[in-house]
């Protein structure tokens, strides 16, 4: 258990996260020390518990066992580097336009230029061979201005299409980088992001805010038993429940392996817990196929903790006191809600 100076001193986390390491003798890694601070924080309750699972069950953490702790719980940055590289493009983009509209601006004054020039020509007399040479200069001039005036206006064209397209790419690997690809819904990032903003807005404006997090009861049986697509098919169902019930601008999300979220920004605890109830039981009422063979797998079911931000914590904090009310909805027999004011679940939700 990490205490609260602990929690609030990088020093103390960073010995902390190197002594587990140690412990255990796995290699100090970049990788691996993320993980292991990650852990001594206690920010990421799901992350905490799969290790006290594995060991508890006796797994030696090796380097497989961390690799799939990172993928299942730890924030992904998968497109930063596609990003980077989208928003390089369009800035070469801008810049060979500033290029070219400054090239633009030398060739209007160039043409300014001339024109005074013959101006200023035409005041004094001249032969009409002069005035010949000059009425030249000035075709010549204005033919070019209207070459370099087409190809801006061309390249203007390419250009706003070009950054239309950028623009268009960088929105969908963005939406990709902040989306759960199996269920479609937003992914840990996401739900870091929604979870402070909604915090924020709570403290800023005196309104309610509750943070509802799920767990699928006993999923490691059904990847166990029938295999990690029908594992898949129940994080789809679950998902599905999640999307129907909970609409903008509250949130489901997908916190991490078979945990989920529900962000309710601007609901009181009572009415976030009537909500999870909702999803609770329309979950419960699905009967999962095999698709495969047509088999009835059963009924899936969860269990979920909700807590009520409280105005000053942190998100660690409100994130604990939410897993503290899943576990205890764990302990009591799974397939309910539960939070920190203990009060009859049958009367909030009737």
């Amino acid at each position: 258990m990490t205490d609260a100076s602990t929690m609030t001193n990088p020093k103390a986390l960073a010995e902390k996260a190197i002594s587990e390491m140690d412990s255990r003798s796995i290699d100090p890694t970049p990788e691996n020390y993320e993980l292991w601070y990650t852990h001594a924080t206690g920010a990421n309750p799901g992350l905490n518990r799969e290790i006290e699972k594995l060991e508890d069950a006796g797994n030696s953490l090796d380097a497989e066992h961390l690799e799939k702790i990172r993928t299942k719980h730890m924030t992904p940055a998968n497109n930063d580097t596609a990003i980077l590289e989208m928003g390089g493009k369009l800035e070469d983009e801008l810049s060979g336009v500033m290029a070219m509209l400054e090239s633009a601006t030398k060739d209007t004054g160039a043409y300014g230029d001339s024109l005074s020039d013959v101006s200023a020509a035409l005041d004094t007399e001249r032969s009409p061979a002069e005035v010949r040479v000059l009425m030249e200069t000035l075709v010549t001039a204005t033919r070019t201005m209207e070459t370099r005036s087409k190809q801006l206006e061309e390249r203007l064209h390419e250009s706003k299409a070009e950054v239309s397209q950028l623009r268009t790419n960088m929105e969908e690997i963005r939406t990709e980088a902040l989306t759960d690809q199996l269920t479609g819904l937003p992914n840990r990032r996401n739900f870091d992001d929604s979870v402070a903003a909604s915090m924020e807005k709570a403290a800023e404006e005196g309104t309610p805010f509750t943070l509802i997090l799920g767990d699928i009861d006993h999923f490691k049986k059904f990847n166990d038993t029938y295999g990690h697509q029908t594992g898949d098919q129940v994080l789809k169902l679950v998902a599905q429940c999640m999307r129907h019930h909970v609409k903008d601008p509250l949130k489901p999300a997908r916190y991490g392996g078979e945990e989920f979220a529900l962000i309710l920004p601007d609901i009181e605890l009572t009415a976030g817990v009537k909500l999870a109830d909702e999803v609770r039981r329309t979950i419960e009422s699905k009967e999962l196929v095999k698709k495969s063979t047509g088999e009835n797998l059963g009924a899936v079911t969860m269990s979920f903790g909700a807590a009520l931000f409280e105005p000053g914590e942190s998100i660690s904090d409100l994130i604990k006191r939410a897993d503290a009310c899943l576990y205890s909805a764990k302990h009591a027999g799974r397939n309910q809600v539960k939070w920190e004011v203990d009060a009859d679940l049958e009367a909030i939700a009737s």
